[in-house]
């Protein structure tokens, strides 16, 4: 049995007809340009175009993140502060407005002003990574290293295959120099993702830095098979050759056990 919903097929289309859809604010066609500037990288040009959305519709969210985004690529990071500021009095449930607050706080030299909203986009969206990762580094920069830790190794166990946390943990301890633990989760870091190269070059470095330098020449090595054409690439390259011809040349051939 075909039930009938009241309306006959031929009376369809003009029912559709009747259907009018809104049009577009003059504010939004602003913000789509916008957009489109700053996608182009145009962010001087972008910034005119938030501007007018702005002055249209002073509870455009949407202007006042591109605004905020535009002002931060141009590093005008104070003006990009304000921006946000007044955007979360205008919506405050949004994890991704705090998190580029504490971007824009880190930015600008303000670690401890960063942790304050870093932490807020976390409460509101615990499944936010990169927020995670920017707050270990801003409890770095106030010489908090034990909360650093606390949180990439928290990530770690969580988010296993987040590699960032991995890379980001062992350049610490790299900067803390504590070249074992470092090298120890950089060989975490490529038993994940054996292309990782930057991980090669951590552990190469690390070696080199604990004097292991056999082994330093292996990994820069296999740093270069990944990487050849890089600044990095350059350095490695002739820190091979400076050990070998300090430690490995004829003359110096049994130097190292």
């Amino acid at each position: 049995m075909q039930i009938n919903a009241g309306i006959d097929s031929d009376n369809l289309a003009k029912v559709v007809e009747k259907v009018s859809i809104p049009k577009q604010s003059r504010a939004y066609s602003f913000c789509v340009k916008a957009d489109a500037l700053r996608f182009s990288k145009m962010y001087r040009e972008s910034v005119q175009a938030y501007l007018q959305a702005i002055i249209l519709d002073r509870t455009e969210t949407k202007a006042y993140l591109g605004l905020a985004l535009s002002y931060k690529y141009l590093k005008e990071y104070k003006k990009a502060i304000n921006t946000l500021l007044k955007l979360i009095k205008i919506d405050d449930s949004n994890d991704n407005y705090f998190f580029e607050l504490g971007i824009c706080y880190l930015s600008s030299g303000e670690p401890a002003k960063a942790i304050e909203y870093l932490i807020k986009a976390i409460l509101i969206n615990r499944e936010n990574l990169e927020a995670q990762i920017q707050l270990a580094i801003a409890h770095e920069l106030v010489d908090e290293a034990d909360l650093s830790l606390m949180i990439y190794n928290k990530l770690i166990e969580t988010n296993p295959e987040f590699l960032k946390a991995y890379y980001n943990k062992a350049a610490m301890l790299m900067g803390m120099g504590d070249f074992i633990e470092a090298s120890k989760t950089f060989f975490q870091l490529i038993k994940r993702n054996p292309d990782y190269y930057k991980a090669y070059l951590g552990i190469a470095m690390s070696f080199d830095k604990l004097g292991k330098y056999k082994d330093a020449i292996r990994y820069y090595k296999k740093f270069l098979e990944l990487k050849q054409f890089s600044e990095d690439a350059i350095f490695a390259k002739s820190r091979i050759n400076e050990l070998r011809a300090k430690y490995f040349s004829k003359e110096n051939s049994f130097t190292l056990v």
